[in-house]
């Protein structure tokens, strides 16, 4: 009777530590992270973090907003009418970002998670790229939930899903924004592709 009994005992550890790898075989790994940068050649650059398990967006620029100065003046000090509109023109192409952060639905969260989930190893590769040297520049990096880190550097020649990946992001910022300025900067950097 023993033995039976610790022969059942035997099959129940087994079967029990089998369900276990079970269970840790099949967690998914999921981007919880995501940052992208933004880096046009004329334009002021933006990043944007996702933090899809606080479920956020944060918009925002990595350097300080620092718009060139105006002309010199002509030698009596003064500057034409035309002087004054084209460099106040210049200025309002350029207006300064406004920080923003806004919440994520749980739909977009998914939708984002699927995409990145849909990418193959060679979607993530950057190396042996020919980039232009103009254009804009974007970053990409994406922490994953095993705390793997996934850095893509395409510069200004992304491969088609890296350049998926970054369009659906901003995409989702040019839908949350709701500032004037920040509309200006990313009709600029959507203009780039």
């Amino acid at each position: 009777m023993k033995t039976i009994i610790q022969t059942i005992l035997g099959f129940l550890l087994i079967i029990s530590c089998n369900k276990k790898n079970e269970k840790i075989n099949s967690l998914e790994v999921n981007p919880i992270l995501i940052k992208i940068g933004y880096y046009p050649t004329f334009h002021q650059p933006a990043e944007v973090i996702l933090n899809l398990n606080e479920k956020y967006l944060a918009f925002y620029s990595p350097s300080a907003y620092n718009p060139a100065p105006p002309p010199p003046p002509r030698k009596d000090g003064t500057f034409s009418q035309e002087e004054k509109e084209e460099y106040n023109e210049y200025l309002r192409e350029r207006p300064e970002l406004i920080p923003f952060k806004v919440n994520l639905s749980d739909v977009e969260i998914s939708n984002i998670r699927k995409f990145i989930n849909s990418l193959k190893k060679e979607d993530f590769n950057d190396k042996d790229l020919h980039p232009g040297f103009d254009g804009m520049f974007t970053n990409i990096v994406i922490v994953n939930s095993d705390d793997k880190i996934i850095q893509i550097n395409p510069m200004n020649n992304p491969k088609p899903k890296q350049n998926e990946l970054y369009r659906r992001i901003l995409q989702l910022v040019v839908d949350k924004n709701v500032n004037k300025n920040d509309s200006i900067i990313l009709q600029k950097i959507q203009r780039y592709r």
